[in-house]
């Protein structure tokens, strides 16, 4: 009798997990990274942490890239035979397209495996991935991160509509711009990318007009504290910009120990290797000993050709969010790029920017516009002048409240920007075969404003046409008036 309970009791939990939906098969993403290989490696870390089996793959000269901390994520690494530094962006990435082709082991990894969306980028990816993803019968998921990147991807996916402020010229020159990224990739990636996968792929059916037509999730890698230039068209774009952003673990205990000793706080400095003349001098400045102050170096760098100060630690192995929210840390130096300005919001630790191309510097006018960043000019930066900034930024506290507020702006949000990553990517594979795909943008969007502009212009254009007209007949029948009289002899003596 108890054999019998136990049989049925087996068979009522079998039927029960067989109408679950845990039972569902587990979703699965392959993000694939010819650049931007850090930021794209938290989000396959993100979506490991979430559940979902997450691949990277990524050039192998990107290696030292990557997120320190990656947790079950495959990182599969293309060999690319190409210096990066003496070619351009659209010739590595059409070098990676190709050796992605030719590596066997690669493509027979992703065939097994079966992702269920292909994560990239759209710009200097989309030519040779969209048409791949069409062939392993995945679902395209669009990326995007930096201002380029938006402008791209909004002009051809139609997700959303970029708002250009400022004066008319203002507007035209950044519409203009708009128009050149778009052209400059299209002739320098695009169409050389598209000849390459008629290559490899002559049995996927694919043109340039239609090339999105799959595309159904844009994944906005930024946030509106950040930047907020354009309006959304669909809720198919989604803001997943602090998707990583989490509280600050213990830092190693070593390090800890060094750190405590310095009470004045600790210096974060996320800078590239070509500040380290500035790093070290800064250091020296710093108040010294243990009424002193710290600074961590985080960098991938083991050794160095002098001799370090004593208040200046070079790590590589410590995740730079603990780094960013250790609570004795009173300033971080960045460059400022989108995922160190949100990372430093999210902790709410004043910035010190140091921009290095046009993208950072726009962020860093934005952090000082909100309050709790400084700016320094690349070219000019001097540790005497660091070092004071340093000093007024840990003496005031308006700086530091300020980052409190954006922090509070970034955290107080309805849901976090992992469950909405991964609520729409769950939703876009549960409706993978709905051909109404009810949140699909319009292919073109148009305002009520514009239509009065090109009215307004084509009356101006209208008015102008007749006046220069009507001038150009006068000036004819004078002319022509002239000429008789003179052939009259009217005015000869």
């Amino acid at each position: 009798m108890l054999a019998l309970i136990s049989l049925y009791v087996c068979f009522y939990l079998f039927r029960v997990a067989n109408s679950s939906t845990l039972t569902a098969p587990p979703l699965s993403a392959l993000i694939v990274a010819f650049e931007s290989v850090y930021d794209l490696s938290l989000l396959a870390n993100t979506l490991s942490d979430q559940g979902i089996y997450a691949t990277l793959i990524i050039p192998s000269h990107a290696a030292n890239d990557l997120y320190n901390n990656l947790i079950d994520v495959e990182v599969l690494q293309l060999n690319v035979d190409i210096d990066k530094s003496s070619v351009s962006a659209d010739r590595r990435a059409l070098e990676a397209c190709n050796s992605l082709f030719r590596d066997e082991e690669i493509l027979k990894k992703i065939q097994e495996f079966q992702p269920t969306f292909t994560i990239f980028p759209a710009l200097r990816h989309d030519g040779c991935l969209l048409p791949f993803v069409k062939y392993i019968e995945s679902i395209p998921v669009i990326w995007i991160m930096h201002p380029d990147e938006e402008l791209y991807a909004f002009e051809c996916t139609k997700v959303a509509l970029p708002i250009h402020s400022g004066g008319f010229w203002s507007r035209l020159s950044k519409s203009f711009a708009g128009r050149s990224i778009f052209s400059a990739a299209k002739n320098g990636y695009l169409t050389p990318a598209l000849k390459l996968v008629t290559k490899y792929l002559p049995d996927v059916n694919f043109d340039l007009d239609h090339l999105y037509s799959d595309v159904r999730l844009v994944l906005w890698g930024a946030d509106t504290v950040l930047r907020s230039n354009f309006a959304f068209l669909t809720q198919l774009l989604v803001e997943v910009g602090c998707h990583h952003c989490r509280g600050a673990h213990p830092l190693p205990g070593d390090l800890q120990k060094l750190l405590i000793e310095h009470r004045l706080g600790t210096i974060v400095a996320l800078l590239d290797e070509n500040y380290e003349i500035l790093i070290q001098e800064l250091a020296k400045k710093l108040p010294q000993g243990r009424e002193g102050q710290a600074i961590v170096w985080r960098i991938n760098k083991n050794d160095t050709n002098v001799a370090m100060p004593e208040n200046l630690f070079i790590r590589e192995d410590v995740d730079r969010q603990d780094l960013i929210g250790y609570s004795r840390t009173r300033v971080v130096l960045s460059h400022c790029a989108d995922t160190e300005f949100l990372e430093a919001a999210f902790h709410r630790t004043p910035v010190i920017c140091l921009p290095r191309d046009t993208h950072e510097s726009r962020n860093t006018v934005r952090a000082v516009e909100l309050g709790f960043a400084r700016s320094m000019k690349n070219n000019y930066a001097s540790a005497e002048e660091t070092a004071n900034i340093v000093h007024e930024m840990h003496e005031t506290t308006a700086y530091r409240e300020s980052a409190r507020k954006v922090s509070l702006a970034i955290r107080d949000r309805l849901n976090p920007a992992s469950d909405r990553l991964v609520y729409w990517l769950g939703y876009i594979a549960r409706t993978k075969d709905d051909d109404r795909k009810f949140h699909r943008p319009k292919s073109q969007a148009r305002t009520l404003t514009e239509d009065i502009q090109f009215f307004i212009g084509l009356l101006v254009g209208v008015i102008f046409g007749i006046v220069c007209t009507g001038s150009a007949v006068v000036m004819r029948y004078l002319i022509t008036v002239n000429k008789v009289q003179k052939s009259k002899g009217r005015y000869t003596r």
